[in-house]
């Protein structure tokens, strides 16, 4: 076994990466001369290609995102393959969604593997959800009381995600991130838009009758601040992992701060970490599925999404997309583009949020055959 292992990463050595549909990738802030964009060009996953870009806005990074193209369980080399795409949208700080950057797939992983390693559904997904926010409800539990860890009650992420797996991709969001699918036949000029996630977000009428349905009796459940709405004034979104202080009243005291703490007790969560999933069956005529952070979609429409990724090289597709965000968010605070990115990043939150993006493309290849000399740890 290690003979193989050795000659697999030996050979692997020469191979260009971005030729590899086995892979896996994280998006993260860049180096110290350019820490304000990052991205991806353009690289394979196992049914086509992919770009990602992101920019911080936060002075502390708090958006995480990852590509995972390989095997989707333990079992290997006889497990199920495919595509996972997670965007985590960090609220409170970086370390719920550093945790779930962590912790999900793996988890995603161990909940197929416990399915007889073969079974991709919705099940399994929302499975993986569940196993990630209680282990980071136990991690809070066991350090929150020690000096300055008060603050790791109150973080959280939106946590959007994609599976593309058999000819169908599963979209599981929770929170306030978007998948948008683009589908068009060839000669036709207009793409469908399809997205396959809810807005979890308060600004959003049904989402605010379906929290007062599940807390009736809560007059402090949401105010309005600066036009936007919040719930107990805290966050603009309505499902979430972690940001515990929002569900569970053993965190309504000492050492929370007070302006965290709750007057109107906590009777039962009032976030969830739960995601809706959707199941769209993947056709021939569906070209790619952006998916991105809250930051992106509060500058661009689906339709404009879809028709800068469809007009753009797929080389820099998402740097391009995220480019005409910025533009956008530069013109509503009547600046030019490069007077926005130079801004200092206790500034640059004021105009935009942070801003994380994953593109699929789809193509007619072929799904390849994972090496056989792939061990696991």
């Amino acid at each position: 076994m290690a003979l193989g292992r050795f000659f697999s990463r030996l050979f692997g050595c020469f191979a260009n990466a971005d030729d590899n549909p086995i892979t896996s990738i994280q998006g993260f802030k860049g180096n110290k001369s350019n820490h304000y964009h990052w991205e991806k060009k353009l690289a394979r996953h196992l049914y086509g290609q992919y770009s990602m870009a992101l920019a911080q806005a936060n002075v502390q990074f708090e958006d995480r995102c990852q590509l995972e193209s390989g095997p989707l369980s333990n079992i290997i080399p006889n497990g199920p393959t495919g595509v996972f795409v997670g965007i985590y949208d960090g609220h409170g700080g970086d370390r719920c969604s550093q945790f779930v950057l962590d912790n999900l797939f793996n988890d995603l992983k161990t909940a197929i593997t416990n399915q007889h390693g073969h079974e991709v559904n919705s099940v399994v997904i929302q499975q993986a959800y569940l196993r990630t926010e209680n282990k980071f409800l136990r991690h809070v539990r066991l350090i929150w009381q020690l000096i300055n860890y008060w603050k790791m009650a109150t973080m959280g992420s939106c946590c959007l995600s994609g599976v593309v797996h058999d000819n169908k991709l599963y979209v599981a969001n929770a929170g306030d991130s978007r998948a948008v699918v683009a589908r068009w036949a060839d000669g036709e000029e207009q793409p469908q838009v399809i997205q396959l996630s809810t807005d979890y977000n308060a600004n959003h009428r049904d989402r605010r009758q379906e929290l007062r349905a599940e807390h009736p009796n809560d007059p402090d459940l949401f105010r309005v601040s600066n036009g936007r709405w919040r719930v107990r004034d805290r966050t603009e979104v309505t499902r979430s992992i972690g940001a515990v202080y929002l569900k569970y009243n053993e965190f309504n005291r000492f050492p929370l701060e007070d302006r965290f703490r709750m007057q109107q007790p906590i009777v039962r969560p009032i976030l969830k970490a739960e995601p809706t999933v959707q199941t769209h069956d993947l056709e021939p005529n569906d070209r790619f599925v952006i998916f991105g952070s809250g930051g992106l979609w509060r500058e661009v429409t689906n339709e404009e999404a879809v028709s800068i990724v469809k007009t753009s090289s797929r080389s820099g597709a998402a740097r391009a997309l995220l480019k005409a965000a910025l533009d956008k968010a530069s013109n509503r605070h009547n600046l030019e583009y490069r007077d926005l990115i130079n801004l200092p990043l206790d500034v640059k939150r004021h105009h935009h949020d942070d801003i994380s993006i994953v593109i699929l493309f789809f193509d007619e290849l072929p799904e390849p055959v994972i090496d056989q000399t792939v061990y696991l740890e």
